[in-house]
């Protein structure tokens, strides 16, 4: 599971002796805490300065609970349980003016290293869930005091790297705004519920006892009400709730030469009752582990290079992982070691109106659309992080870019924000992909049939279906702490794991294939897509933000949905995953 899943250490329970109302685990009242940051927040901008430097000219103050209820089970039986509530704290100071000032600047040694082994934490620290108001300014002052003489630290180093240098790009480093009050708590009141996570999981889990050719499995559960208070300098109040719940189950195994095989599921959705059902969610895991057992004597293929379609699971996930991440505006931070981050995901931030997708194809962002269909939309909020109100807007019209996701952060094509601030920068949460072209629209049958189409155009012996991709969330908080360094990961820039593929022939015969992988995936292979399905699949998943947290400070995965029909690409290369592999166990499984 993600980060979350993780046992989280139980906040100290203080019991307050003082008459003052105070935060407990079981509710928390919005008037304590706004009154401590606000008061707080004035003093600091009246009094904080050092000698003659800088004094804040913004400063943010977040205060977020999570309640997360968690837990894993492994062949029936529990491993491990989780009911922690963890109350944070968040402070951003800005040092100089809007035009200059200390942020949009990576400093090497402070983002990885930090200016001490002992300073003050500023962020995500920790406070007592049971903090009155005095208790509360308090942890909010120690770390005020840290992030502001950070930034000046930061600041300094910004304008002696830019000393000797003429600014091509002078774009503003932030854009204040007006004050206001935003407020979204429809969930508040909601709460996780250890026994029901529980029962649950357990009997899923369960299924695992009947395939004893997989070594190993998990299933975890976990909800996580995330109750958050923002107060800035300005005089922006935002108080919003957050639900977030996910059922996730990793499973490996080895094929026949003792190369490791993985399979996935995963279920998202706002609250519980969001999920599958119990009798779904046995089929989808049976089937999943029924798959996982076949692969072992699957064959694997040579290198290919052709038409591909990917339909349901993996449209989603090759359509998040190497699309959509080029969405978001991005501001390349400067640096005194000449150090850069996330140039991965910037191939559009100069490109708006030119043409990136089929110009039968169109993107909007929609993260006020909460269900499409009657099916679950994971991602969709009504206030941004910012307490910019959330706003549909189309992003992509028939293949051409019109804009790009934006926070407050001002970038050279995008200067205000358009309600996208999640997880610590700009983020997609909600996309939908839609067919504009009815005759690019086809149905099952047809679509199976314009890729064979191609494959007999090319005269080649097989088409490539690709059915499920690897999430890389799950990958990197599932499976490899599973496995370890043996199981083959994806490496290099364009490429997907892929879990479930196979090789169609001319005759229409179906073959399982495994150990493959997608490459070559840049953002303009997208351009190549020459037919859709009718029918769209709404793919949810924890997905890496795009701005990297170790300069955000943010998330480093976030919820979000993409709605999608199938994508026949004209070509792409799959290649099969070589390298050593371990051996086989000596023994068989004690299972059988």
């Amino acid at each position: 599971m993600n980060r979350l899943l993780t046992p989280l250490a139980l906040a100290v329970l203080v019991a307050s002796t003082l008459a003052a109302p105070t935060l407990g685990a079981r509710g928390t009242d919005p008037n304590v805490v706004f009154r401590a940051m606000k008061a707080e927040m004035d003093r600091s901008m009246r009094e904080l300065r050092m000698d003659d430097l800088r004094r804040p000219y913004h400063i943010e103050y977040a205060v977020t609970i999570r309640r997360a209820v968690s837990a894993h089970a492994i062949l029936g039986s529990v491993e491990d349980t989780d009911t922690a509530s963890v109350m944070t704290v968040d402070v951003r100071v800005r040092v100089g003016n809007e035009t200059f000032d200390n942020t949009n600047f990576f400093d090497v040694s402070l983002g990885f290293f930090g200016s001490t082994d002992d300073e003050e934490e500023f962020r995500t620290r920790r406070v007592p869930m049971a903090s009155d108001e005095r208790r509360l300014q308090r942890e909010l002052w120690l770390a005020t005091d840290a992030c502001y003489k950070q930034a000046l630290e930061i600041f300094s180093k910004k304008e002696a790297t830019l000393k000797n240098k003429t600014r091509i790009d002078t774009t503003p480093d932030f854009r204040l705004l007006p004050p206001t009050e935003q407020s979204d708590v429809r969930h508040r009141t909601v709460r996780g519920n250890i026994a029901d996570v529980v029962n649950t999981i357990v009997p899923l889990s369960a299924i695992f006892r009947d395939y004893p050719d997989i070594y190993s499995s998990r299933v975890g559960m976990e909800i996580v009400p995330v109750e958050r208070f923002v107060l800035t300098s300005e005089g922006r109040k935002i108080h919003t709730v957050h639900i977030f719940c996910g059922l996730e189950v990793i499973a490996t195994t080895q094929a026949e030469n003792g190369q490791y095989l993985g399979q996935t599921y995963a279920a998202y959705g706002t609250l519980p009752t969001d999920l599958p059902s119990a009798d779904s969610l046995r089929r989808a895991i049976t089937s999943m582990a029924r798959l996982l057992a076949a692969q072992r004597t699957a064959p694997t293929i040579e290198a290919y290079s052709g038409p591909v379609l990917f339909e349901g699971q993996a449209a989603g996930e090759v359509f998040m992982q190497h699309f959509a991440p080029q969405l978001v505006a991005q501001r390349p931070p400067l640096s005194d070691a000449g150090f850069s981050a996330g140039e991965s995901s910037m191939a559009f931030q100069n490109k708006i109106g030119a043409r990136v997708l089929p110009e039968f194809l169109s993107v909007s962002s929609v993260p006020l659309k909460e269900k499409d269909k009657g099916r679950n939309v994971v991602g969709a909020y009504r206030i941004d992080d910012e307490g910019i109100a959330a706003r549909d807007m189309v992003v992509v019209e028939k293949g051409y870019l019109r804009t790009l996701l934006a926070s407050r952060v001002p970038t050279k094509r995008i200067r205000e924000s358009n309600g996208s601030m999640r997880g610590g920068a700009a983020m997609y949460s909600v996309l939908e992909v839609r067919t504009d072209d009815a005759k690019r629209a086809l149905d099952g049958k047809a679509l199976r049939a314009r890729l064979l189409k191609l494959v007999k155009d090319r005269a080649l012996p097989y088409g490539i279906i690709v059915r499920k991709a690897l999430n890389t969330n799950l990958l990197y908080t599932g499976i490899y702490p599973m496995v370890g360094a043996d199981f083959p990961l994806p490496r290099g820039e364009g490429k997907l794991g892929l879990l479930e593929v196979v090789r169609v022939f001319p005759d229409g015969r179906e073959e399982i294939v495994r150990g493959v992988e997608a490459a070559g995936l840049a953002p303009l292979v997208f351009k190549d897509i020459v037919a859709t399905s009718q029918a769209t699949t709404v793919h949810s998943a924890l997905v890496p933000s795009v701005a990297p947290s170790f300069i955000t400070g943010g998330s480093q995965y976030l919820a979000a949905s993409v709605i999608t029909p199938d994508l026949l690409f004209e070509d792409v290369e799959i290649r099969p995953l070589e390298g050593d592999v371990p051996k086989l166990p000596l023994l068989s499984s004690p299972l059988r």
